[in-house]
């Protein structure tokens, strides 16, 4: 475990080389190339001949760090591949031999007895201080590794600190100027976002205030078509009872015609007063139910109509609902 920790602080130190190598070498360039431009009026070929062979020079011992650098990358991974089997290795081990360990105290706590009552402990008092001990290595050893990171980041945060304070001081001018505009251009997008976020905010509420505005709307659409549902059944429920007794009095009345055929074929109505009487009887009370039908005719045909508007306002509610 310890060469595998080990290994990964040389993996870790070698990647901070290598990065601090390629700053100097830009940093070099940098200052090559002003240093060119302050030269540049002399036009010397010696000087830029020079200058190439250096930078072929710096290229080739670039280009044989990076060969290096993957062939140790390489090393290092195959390494770290077998330190991680043999990790696993131990820590089955290490596992196996805790776990006979504990087996082996819960036999010995099952034989022994108690000092105070001279009787053997409870299987559930074992149980649980076995695990109560289980509980507590597993916490040692989550700090343990807790430990051994935080030891190792700080020991990698000392190093790149001290490997920053040996930096020039006109790199860290660089950086500083670069991360000015980086946090001036943040700034100016967050900005913005926070302008589109208080827009969006805006058409959230006056949605959130129409959307409420027609749920009530509709609330109160839908209590009025219930209430003129009801009122539709209770007419219907009377216009049916009128239309039964309007059947009724129309049997009545031809039956009544019927009679009244087969006893003017028998004999006149002249000097029949109860018949003329219960003729014209008949008749009034014809009219009275032939004006009653034209009234429940139309009273039908009114509800019907309001029926239908009700029906299309619920319509047009819903539609407005569903576009919403």
């Amino acid at each position: 475990m310890l060469r595998y920790q080990q290994l990964l602080e040389e993996g870790s130190t070698m990647r901070e080389n290598n990065s601090q190598l390629q700053h100097k070498l830009a940093e070099f360039f940098k200052r090559k190339k002003t240093d060119n431009g302050a030269g540049k009026h002399e036009h010397d070929p010696k000087n830029v001949t020079d200058q190439e062979e250096r930078y072929h020079k710096y290229m080739a011992n670039l280009k044989g760090l990076k060969t290096e650098q993957e062939a140790m990358k390489e090393m290092y991974a195959q390494q770290i591949e077998e330190v991680r089997q043999k990790c696993q290795e131990k820590l089955q081990q290490a596992q196996q031999e805790t776990e006979a360990f504990m087996k082996l105290k819960e036999e010995v706590a099952q034989k022994s007895y108690s000092s105070r009552t001279g009787r053997p402990f409870p299987p559930h008092d074992i149980e649980s201080y076995i695990q109560r001990e289980k509980q507590k290595e597993l916490e040692v050893t989550t700090m343990r590794l807790e430990n051994i990171q935080l030891k190792n980041k700080l020991k990698k945060q000392e190093h790149l600190l001290k490997e920053k304070e040996e930096l020039s001081e006109g790199l860290h001018l660089i950086d500083f100027e670069q991360l000015k505009i980086e946090n001036q251009t943040y700034n100016e997008k967050i900005e913005e976002r926070n302008e589109e976020l208080m827009k969006l905010r805006k058409k959230i509420t006056n949605t959130v205030q129409v959307l409420t505005h027609v749920k009530q709307k509709l609330q109160f659409v839908q209590v009025e078509n219930e209430e003129q549902k009801i009122g539709l059944k209770d007419i219907e429920t009377k216009v049916s009872q009128k239309r039964d007794i309007l059947n009724r009095t129309k049997q009545a009345k031809d039956a009544l015609r019927v009679d009244n055929q087969h006893l003017q074929q028998k004999c006149g109505m002249l000097g029949n007063d109860p018949l003329l009487y219960d003729y014209e009887e008949r008749k009034d009370e014809k009219e009275e139910l032939t004006n009653l039908l034209q009234k429940l005719k139309i009273k039908h045909t009114d509800t019907t109509l309001n029926c239908n508007k009700l029906h299309r306002k619920i319509e047009g509610a819903e539609k407005v609902t569903a576009t919403n």
